[in-house]
């Protein structure tokens, strides 16, 4: 299964359909479909890739018995049929197996139209679509595949498809009736801000017989999603896991940038798994044991990369065991809440924010502000820049400052007040009324007014970035704030920022995460959690010391002088990320083969 000629061949096939396909528009019908249901079309190299993938190992069971009409005896459901491309794909790759039994093609094909597919569709002009590609013989139900599907979709052979991908905040918005009724409903939606595929998924092995067979397309996001974790759990104590493909920063969906993977599922259970992961230098695929997998973060890595994982696991604690990792809290009106280029005189911050436009001077009480860190206000071991401020309408402990408070800064009141229709439209309106003023995503706000010293990492970065800020800054969504536990022990910050800015974290997050487009990685707490960090001992005291002196060393004259010494920066910086190399114990042909190019 997922032989790497093929895999190579439908790289092949995906790259020129994207060219061709290049600049091409959609129809209104489609963007308002792909914005309100998380629809988008699969190419059709992929389409006849997984229905291949899906029936070949049925169509191979030399007990498929073969009915009179030339028809086999299966049946295959798409249960978000769309224009119905999958069961095209799949009536067609079983008449040609028919045919070559003998038999007239029309004929064949209006019986396997009519006996073997099924599909669902909740959109009656999608629906419509997918009966006129297949033919009236074929049964497309218009219904919600998840709630009402009809007998016929009971105990399939196969289950083929691209499911909605709709996170459950927007979901909730656009149907909140279907959104309470499945809320809970699986385990793929009862942990966190989970997507509607993830349900798609694991109804899937609810749909087929013993013996049947599932291929979807689906983003990668769940193979390391916090919000996942319940769903891979079920999935690993089934074993129900025969292959999984990873498409990496790969794109295949016109129109849209999506991060997609192939998962392959069946009732039998697999010891082993096949494994096949995109990267620039293309296809790598092996297998992993069906006991790797577990409800947390599934890593794909095989072959030398999956040993050096397991190398470096284990043998200290891991970043989440030492420090607790927070995103940044969301305004989602940073134009409104941001003042840039900003400057203290007494008690007023003066500053510009882009809601006011450019040229336009915002005075704010100082009270009311606090220095901010955004993701691009990180850079390697700088501190946090002084030139940004945030208006932040809350105490220290995370409360929100009520509205007879915020008239105590008519500064910060005023400038609100100016844009408060704007505040107010916020997420369809719910920050209407009296604390309109509030973030809209005031999420950890008690752990970020906390002025101990923190580390802050941005969200996405080509490798390992990180600062130690001891201002007290705001920490904004598109970054995280890191602060060590109690049980923390001989970790120190500064240690940690040396790890954090190594190619250590770039290298870790690629094989474990989800590259993105252009290079980038994210650095989100699910994926910086599971990060190992080197074991301290008595022997590694001299070597912990020497980066910890070379780390501030660093940080120092990064502050004092900028780029001015980048050539001494970098020897500096080379010489620690060998001693990290040291501290994990990896050989420098495996460091500079293996970790080192990752990150470059």
């Amino acid at each position: 299964m997922l032989a790497p000629r093929a895999l190579q061949k439908l790289s092949r096939e995906l790259a020129e359909l994207a060219s061709s396909e290049r600049g091409s528009a959609d129809t209104e019908r489609e963007r308002r479909c792909r914005r309100v249901q998380g629809a988008y079309f699969t190419p059709p190299p992929l389409v006849a890739f997984v229905v291949a993938e899906t029936l070949n190992t049925r169509l191979a069971d030399p007990g498929l018995r073969w009915r009179a009409d030339g028809s086999p005896a299966l049946r295959v459901l798409d249960p978000s049929a769309g224009d119905g491309r999958f069961l095209a794909a799949a009536i067609e790759l079983l008449v040609d197996r028919a045919i070559k039994r003998g038999g007239d093609r029309a004929r064949v094909r209006e019986a396997i139209a009519r006996r073997c597919v099924v599909g669902l569709e909740r959109d009656p002009e999608f629906a419509a679509l997918a009966r006129a590609r297949l033919g009236t013989s074929a049964p497309i139900y218009c219904c919600e595949a998840l709630l009402d599907a009809p007998a016929d979709a009971a105990q399939v052979d196969a289950v083929v498809g691209n499911p909605p991908y709709l996170r459950s905040i927007r979901f909730s918005r656009s149907d909140h009736s279907l959104w309470q009724t499945l809320r809970g409903r699986y385990a793929a939606t009862s942990h966190g801000e989970w997507d509607l595929y993830a349900a798609f998924i694991e109804q899937s092995l609810d749909w087929i017989r013993p013996g049947g067979e599932i291929g979807l397309v689906v983003p990668s996001r769940w193979l390391t999603a916090a919000f996942a974790i319940r769903l891979r759990e079920k999935l690993a104590r089934e074993s129900a896991v025969r292959a999984l493909i990873d498409f990496g920063h790969s794109q295949i969906f016109a129109g849209a940038t999506t991060y997609a993977s192939v998962v392959f599922l069946s009732h039998k259970s697999s010891r082993e798994i096949t494994v096949a992961r995109y990267s620039d230098t293309g296809w790598t695929c092996g297998q992993l044991s069906a006991t790797s997998l577990s409800g947390q973060p599934w890593r794909l890595a095989v072959g030398e990369q999956r040993a050096l994982i397991e190398h470096v696991s284990g043998r200290g604690p891991t970043l989440g065991d030492v420090a607790r990792i927070v995103k940044g809290a969301g305004t989602n009106a940073d134009p409104v809440y941001v003042l840039d280029n900003a400057e203290i005189h007494g008690h007023i911050v003066r500053g510009q924010c882009k809601a006011a436009g450019a040229g336009e001077w915002i005075e704010i009480e100082s009270a009311a502000c606090r220095p901010c860190l955004r993701g691009r206000d990180v850079a390697r071991y700088r501190s946090a820049t002084s030139q940004v401020y945030c208006i932040v309408p809350y105490q220290l402990d995370g409360s929100l400052w009520s509205p007879e408070r915020l008239a105590e800064h008519p500064r910060a009141r005023a400038h609100l007040e100016r844009f408060r229709p704007r505040l107010e439209a916020r997420e369809s309106g719910r920050h209407a009324g009296d604390h309109y003023y509030r973030f809209g995503r005031p999420q950890n706000m008690a752990f970020l007014g906390t002025q101990q010293a923190k580390i802050v990492v941005p969200d996405v970065a080509r490798d390992g970035r990180a600062i130690l800020d001891k201002s007290g800054a705001m920490v904004l969504d598109s970054a995280y704030a890191i602060r060590l536990r109690q049980n923390a022990a001989y970790y120190s910050l500064r240690l940690l920022v040396a790890i954090l800015n190594s190619p250590m974290v770039g290298w870790w997050l690629r094989q474990t995460g989800i590259p993105l487009r252009g290079g980038y990685v994210r650095l989100k707490t699910a994926y910086l959690t599971t990060l190992p960090l080197p074991p301290i001992n008595p022997d590694s005291d001299q070597l912990i010391d020497r980066i910890t002196r070379i780390s501030t060393a660093i940080a120092a004259r990064q502050t004092i002088q900028g780029d001015t010494c980048q050539g001494r920066e970098s020897r500096l910086e080379a010489s620690l990320a060998d001693l990290i190399r040291r501290t994990y114990a990896i050989e420098p042909d495996t460091w500079r083969t293996l970790v080192v190019p990752d990150s470059a």
